[in-house]
């Protein structure tokens, strides 16, 4: 009986690597199993690494003011703490398992050792994080617009009253 060494699988941010590239990068971080209510990712700690969803879904929580706020779905070819593996501070959100999920994750260490070590495969993965990061950017700009422009219509109105 043989069994066969996990890898990443050619979606998302790692779409444009080569196989033997991201067979590579797969040996400098690790897999894991989460069943349901495994946290990732805890609010207001830092953690200093980056997620690959492989299988499963996630979601991403805030709590603030003691609300409970769903920000996101985080699905299979999905990356997330990309921002405190960049600016290790503290988690903006929460990530936790909904559904018994795969990922792989690593730490800016060994991500380092991985892009020194490999130049041309870290430009590219790194273009795809900067790509998510934009992503990511443009859409929070975007939620924020529209909710500018509901508080300057709710302003109008109450103008009115």
């Amino acid at each position: 009986m043989s069994f066969s060494t996990p890898k990443l699988p050619a979606v998302g941010i790692v779409a444009n690597l080569s196989e033997e590239d991201r067979d590579t990068l797969s040996s400098y971080g690790t897999f894991h199993l989460a069943q349901i209510g495994t946290v990732l990712i805890d609010q207001g700690q830092s953690h200093g690494k980056l997620f690959f969803t492989l299988s499963g879904l996630m979601h991403a929580r805030r709590v603030d003011d003691g609300n409970d706020i769903m920000l996101g779905r985080i699905e299979a070819g999905e990356w997330v703490g990309e921002i405190d593996l960049f600016d290790p501070s503290s988690a903006v959100c929460s990530v936790v398992a909904v559904e018994p999920s795969q990922y792989w994750v690593i730490n800016r260490q060994d991500l380092e050792e991985f892009l020194n070590n490999y130049n041309s495969a870290g430009i590219v993965l790194m273009i795809g994080l900067a790509t998510t990061l934009s992503q990511r950017i443009r859409g929070i700009t975007a939620k924020l617009a529209e909710q500018a422009d509901i508080n300057k219509f709710r302003d109008m109105t109450l103008d009115f009253e």
